[in-house]
């Protein structure tokens, strides 16, 4: 996603939405676009690269039309019965927020009681799923055609599947280990700006961590076609942590 775009000047950047974004973590200026990789100078003028349109891109659709998010809740185990679908086309960083606020929605909660305090469950592992669609926005293969992120919320287990497979060399034994090559390093650089990612390669083990306090199986990861999906099973194995 460092590759440039030349047939696009920098003004496709949304510097407002770019420095809305940051401004939590840090003030911009539209010359910081270039040592944030959001622009880059080829033959003498400036313009965005793939990763800035995707991420701040006025119109990212033009050029890269599978850069959203579909997600689904569906009735039972299968994906015959579609209960309650969205198309999230907001910037990158929004869709995750939406796509995580959707999976909650659909989430089943109790409560248990410990002496006078009262301890909200949930069925998903809420942090989990979000870090699995952090990790599918960071890592797509957006060259990809007709393959949007996909969340998919069933009865039994939620599905976050993304286009591409793992960059070569790189197993799944290998990302369980804690190892991690970034595909989009402009993404990268920006959601560790925003506080979305602490280190790249961290993400696998929080997500293990979080299903294991909530007395759930570890999460499936498997490359499934042209695609990588992360499954995590909604039965308990051991009681909450």
């Amino acid at each position: 996603d460092e590759q440039p775009l030349p047939q696009l000047s920098s003004e496709a950047i949304n510097f407002r939405a770019a420095s809305e974004f940051l401004a939590p973590f840090r003030a911009i200026k539209k010359r910081d676009l270039q040592s944030l990789h959001l622009v880059v100078r080829h033959q003498g003028r400036m313009v965005p690269t793939c990763g800035g349109l995707i991420l701040f891109g006025s119109d990212r659709a033009a050029v890269f039309p599978d850069a959203w998010m579909q997600v689904g809740r569906f009735g039972g185990t299968t994906r015959t019965r579609i209960d309650d679908t969205r198309e999230l086309r907001d910037y990158p960083v929004r869709n995750i927020e939406e796509a995580t606020e959707f999976v909650r929605k659909h989430a089943l909660r109790s409560f248990r009681i410990e002496g006078v305090r009262r301890e909200e469950q949930w069925s998903i592992p809420l942090p989990a799923v979000r870090e699995a669609i952090i990790n599918a926005v960071t890592h797509a293969d957006y060259s990809q055609i007709g393959a949007p992120i996909r969340v998919s919320v069933f009865d039994d287990r939620v599905e976050v599947e993304s286009p591409g497979l793992l960059p070569f060399g790189l197993t799944v034994d290998d990302i369980l280990q804690g190892v991690s090559r970034l595909r989009n390093r402009v993404i990268g650089r920006i959601f560790k700006e925003l506080g979305l990612i602490e280190q790249w390669g961290s993400g696998v083990g929080r997500m293990i961590d979080s299903c294991r306090e909530q007395g759930l199986p570890p999460p499936e990861f498997e490359e499934v076609s042209t695609h990588f999906r992360v499954t995590f099973r909604l039965k308990p194995v051991t009681e909450p942590e």
